[in-house]
Order: structure tokens, then C-alpha cells, then sequence
């Protein structure tokens, strides 16, 4: 009899041990992914600029980016990646103001504070990134032109964030496949470095196509990327900011079933969905109000995308600092973004007896607009009739931003 309940008690024991160990094993399966997404920094050298009369005109003349606290808004943002833990940063593309090999140069150092906490980079060029006449160093009332960064140097300065850990890379694009792990991969795609920046190259159509067929022999999900957005996200924001080949590479994912793309480009935060219900999150620009990133969280069959602000001001508090709009960044990026705006439409009104007030109306709803926020505006405001009333340059913009479905942009939930 005690053998036999000795026995029983092992017996019992090991069954324990064995469901312990599933668990913990489908636990580790199921553990959620989480991926942090960034795009649009347009990172400027502090070396490049002096913030002398020159560089403010430009910034005002601009679309409301915070360029001139780029250096600091950039290290907030590292800080806080690195608290995140993600397993991956994806930044893609426009990572420099326009292609400044100082400014490269200076944000691949950055980003070496990410990489050496174990956590993986992959980026991508954008349209401003390379080959970039626009490259200059503002100097006082004026500036002068700078080294711009050549496609070959690109690949030298970011070897370390995707491209060394590739498992594949496309010889007609500086497109890749990063394997984040067994099951899932991250297509990167490029359409920014050679021949006709903006369109996508048959030959790398031909390229997506033999990666997303491995992938699916793998057993592999595809999250994709790229700079470039697959779907007009604006009736006015439209026109060279969807990637020429945009509709053959679109049906490829559908056929493929990738979970989504992830681009960038206008600036704005805004999600859409095709015919057939594929997912595209063009996440807004770093720079720009509210100066947020995305995270990703995925489990099996499910994606969570969710915008998060950079904490600009615990950062400078941390710092010790005493300039008053880092410590309020949030008020200061989106009080410039209204005033950029604001200056951008108030020439085109001075016809207009309401000149003033449309153009406040204008700045603020432009505000909610850029970061993804519709729902916030009242479409039966008068405003928006007497910007149709008016000949106003802008009025065509106004009432797309009108007739623009009152959804939050900055979440999202997908099944596949």
C-alpha cells in the first residue's frame, strides 16, 4: 500500500510538472509582440543649424514641424524606445530634413543607443532621405549647401539597423525581409533610391512576391512597410504621396494575406481600409503635433495599433531644463503647428471680411485633422460654410476635411 501511494503521488507529481511546462510553453507562444513604429522624423544636425533668421523663415514657411527642438524631440523619443522594450523600432523613412549626410550621420548615432539595448532598428529612406539638392546649413540670414547623402554611403551608415540581419534584400531597391522570428517577418519596401523615386520597380514587385511566397511555405505571418502610402488617405492628399505600382503591390498582400503596411509620408495620422478590408496606418509625423509614435501589439490573429506621444517634457524635466516649451511640448508643437497654419491661409483671405476668423477656424480644425482626430470638429460649425461662401484658396481642402468620416485614427484593432 505505501508503494502504491508513493507511486500515486509521483504520478500525480509529473502530470503537475507536465501541465506546468505546456503552459508555460503556450504562454510563451502566446505572448503578445510588441512593435514600435515611427516615421517622418526629418532629423536635422544641431551642427547644420545656428536657429538664426534664415532657418526660422523656413520653418514657418513649412508644415508645422517642430524643427526647432528636432534635436531634442529625437532624444526624448530614443529614451523612451528604450523604456518601451518593443522588439523592434520600424522607422520608415524621411529620416533626415532632406538628406543632410551630418544629419545621418548624427541619427545613426542615436540609434545605436537603441540597437545596444538589445532592441532591433530597420529603417528605410524616404523621398527626403538621398540625392537631396535641399541639403544646406542654415547660417544667419542665409544658408549654404551641404554633403547630401549618396545611396551607397546609406547602406554603409545604416548597415546595423535591418540591413546586416536581413535574410533577404532586393538588388533593385534598398528593400529587405527582416525576420523578427519563426512566425512573423518584416517586409521593408523601398521605392526612394533608384530610377523613379516613388514608383515601385517591377523588378521588386517581382522580389515581394518570391518573399511573401516563402513566407507563406514557412508558415510565416508578413507585417509590410514602406515610406509611401498603398491608398489615398485624403481626398486633397493624394497626389504623389500613393506609391506608382501601389494597386499590383496592394493585391499581392490581399493574395498573401499580410497583416498590414505601416507607411508614412503625409504627415498625418490616418488609417484606411481597401475593398476587401486590408489595413494600411500612415502614422504621422514625429515632428509634427502631437509628435507621437505607434505601437503594435500582436497576438495570434489579432493586431492593436495605437498611437503614443513622446514625453517631450518629462524628458526636459529630467534634463533639468528651464525652456518653457520643452517643458510644455505638447502646448508648444501644436500652438506652432496653428500658427504655420494660420500664416499659410491668412494671404489668400485679405478679400474676405471674416479674414481672421476663418483663418483661426482653419488652423484649428487642420490641428484636429493632422493628428487623426475628425471626430473632434463639429461639421455643422458656420465655418465651414463660410469658407464655401468664400474664394478662398483653400476651400476645396476645408470641405474635404468636412466630409472626412468623424473616426479616431489613432486606434485600431485587426483580425487575421
Amino acid at each position: 500500500m505505501k508503494q502504491a501511494g508513493k507511486r500515486r503521488v509521483l504520478l500525480a507529481l509529473a502530470a503537475l510538472l507536465l501541465v506546468l511546462v505546456v503552459a508555460g510553453v503556450l504562454g510563451y507562444q502566446n505572448r503578445p509582440t510588441k512593435i514600435l513604429v515611427a516615421t517622418d522624423i526629418h532629423y536635422l544636425s544641431p551642427s547644420l543649424n545656428d536657429h538664426g533668421a534664415c532657418f526660422e523663415k523656413t520653418i514657418l514657411n513649412g508644415d508645422g514641424k517642430a524643427l526647432a527642438y528636432i534635436d531634442e524631440l529625437t532624444d526624448a523619443f530614443v529614451e523612451q524606445v528604450i523604456r518601451e522594450k518593443p522588439a523592434a523600432l520600424i522607422l520608415s523613412g524621411d529620416l533626415t530634413l532632406n538628406g543632410e549626410k551630418q544629419s545621418h550621420l548624427d541619427l545613426a548615432q542615436k540609434l545605436r543607443s537603441i540597437t545596444d539595448c538589445g532592441i532591433p532598428v530597420l529603417v528605410l529612406p524616404g523621398n527626403h532621405d538621398l540625392n537631396n539638392g535641399y541639403a544646406v546649413r542654415f547660417t544667419g540670414k542665409t544658408y549654404e549647401p551641404v554633403e547630401n547623402l549618396k545611396p551607397a554611403q546609406f547602406d554603409e551608415v545604416y548597415a546595423e539597423f535591418g540591413y546586416n540581419g536581413a535574410s533577404s534584400r532586393d538588388e533593385a531597391s534598398r528593400s529587405y525581409v527582416f525576420p523578427l522570428s519563426d512566425e512573423l517577418r518584416v517586409l521593408m519596401v523601398d521605392v526612394n533610391t533608384i530610377g523613379n523615386e516613388g514608383v515601385l520597380k517591377p523588378e521588386t514587385l517581382d522580389w515581394v512576391k518570391t518573399q511573401l511566397e516563402e513566407a507563406r511555405q514557412a508558415g510565416a505571418r508578413v507585417l509590410a512597410v514602406s515610406h509611401q502610402n498603398l491608398m489615398a488617405h485624403s481626398e486633397s492628399i493624394s497626389a504623389g504621396f500613393v506609391m506608382g505600382g501601389a494597386e499590383e503591390l496592394l493585391a499581392l498582400y490581399e493574395e498573401y494575406d499580410v497583416i498590414c503596411n505601416l507607411s508614412g509620408h503625409i504627415h498625418m495620422q490616418h488609417t484606411a481600409k481597401s475593398e476587401s478590408g486590408f489595413f494600411e496606418a500612415a502614422t504621422g509625423s514625429l515632428a509634427v503635433s502631437p509628435n507621437q509614435y505607434a505601437r503594435l501589439t500582436l497576438r495570434p490573429h489579432r493586431m492593436d495599433y495605437q498611437t503614443v506621444p513622446v514625453d517631450v517634457s518629462g524628458w526636459a524635466e529630467k534634463q533639468e531644463s528651464t525652456d518653457e516649451n520643452l517643458l510644455d511640448f505638447s502646448t508648444y508643437s501644436a500652438d506652432f503647428f496653428c500658427q504655420v497654419n494660420r500664416s499659410k491661409v491668412i494671404g489668400w483671405l485679405q478679400k474676405e471680411e471674416n479674414a481672421e476668423e476663418m483663418a483661426d477656424f482653419f488652423a484649428r480644425i487642420n490641428l484636429d485633422y493632422f493628428q487623426g482626430r475628425p471626430d473632434l470638429y463639429d461639421r455643422e460649425d458656420p465655418m465651414f460654410d463660410v469658407w464655401q461662401q468664400s474664394g478662398a484658396f483653400y476651400k476645396d481642402y476645408v470641405e474635404s476635411m468636412r466630409r472626412e468620416p468623424a473616426v479616431n485614427h489613432n486606434r485600431a484593432t485587426i483580425e487575421y
